[in-house]
This record gives structure tokens, sequence and C-alpha cells, in this order.
């Protein structure tokens, strides 16, 4: 929404200050210079998250193994600038924040095992190499019960 008032700010603008607009309305509120700048740096900001949305919704039938990595995406595109306004760095923390604590214990084991089986991401690149040993320990771990308890 704000992506596409920032395309069409100046036919916007252009509709408010005319002078049919001003002789039905008593009081029109316009963005200033900080809104729009502020405006642009949201779309800037919300864009990982854009990405994330726009790749589920492509999908014919989204996994649980595209949990992880578009997690990780969001994450790491959305690190802080010195330059941010108070407005974005409050709008970034709180992104941040709310999707850090989504899955942790044993769901999140379950999803990074998930991930690991996939075969887009089975390389897990975006863990360090002793969290990637870890989740195949575990896969490798759990198909061995497997196979134990069909024998």
């Amino acid at each position: 929404m704000l992506a596409r008032y920032l395309e069409q700010q100046a036919a916007i603008s252009a509709a408010l200050t005319s002078p049919e607009m001003r002789q039905n309305a008593r009081n029109i509120d316009t963005l200033d210079s900080s809104d729009i700048l502020n405006a642009e740096d949201l779309v800037k900001l919300l864009n990982p998250l854009k990405t994330g949305t726009t790749v589920l919704c492509e999908e014919q039938s989204p996994t649980v193994s595209l949990i992880v990595p578009l997690k990780i995406m969001i994450e790491q595109s959305m690190a802080p600038n010195d330059g941010d306004s108070p407005i974005v760095a409050d709008t970034w923390r709180a992104i941040l924040c709310n999707i850090s604590g989504r899955y942790s214990g044993d769901a999140y084991h379950l999803l990074l095992e998930s991930t690991a089986l996939d075969p887009r991401f089975h390389t897990l690149s975006q863990l360090d190499h002793n969290q990637r040993e870890s989740v195949f320990l575990r896969v490798q771990n759990k198909a061995e019960q497997l196979q134990q308890n069909q024998v």
C-alpha cells in the first residue's frame, strides 16, 4: 500500500490541491517530506516480508521446509542501519522480535530437519558447520530408528 502511494504521490497531491477538492473539504492533511522519507524507508524495510509472502503464495504446495530459509532470509536482510529513522528502527525491532521467538525447541528442530530433507535446501547453507552437523545427525538417528522399528 505504501509503495503504491509513493508511486502515485504526484497524482494524489495534484488531486488534493485542486480547487474542486479544496472547495468540498475544510481541512486536508497531506504528508510532508519527512513522512514521505519514512514511507520510502519502510517500503525498503518491508521488502523482505513481501518477498517471503510472494514465495509462499507462488508455491502450489508450500511445505514446512520453506519456513527456516525464509525466516533466516528475513532476519538477515533486516539489519539495522545507523541512519535509520526512529520509526524504521522501531519497526524492524518489532518485526525481528516477533519472528525471532516464533519457533524454538523441538518445533525448530523439526523445521530444520524438514529443511535438510528438501532437495532445494538440503545443504543448510544458512547454518554454521556445527548446526548443520547437528541437524544431519538428528536426521540420521531418526532414519536409523525407523529402520530398526521396521525390522
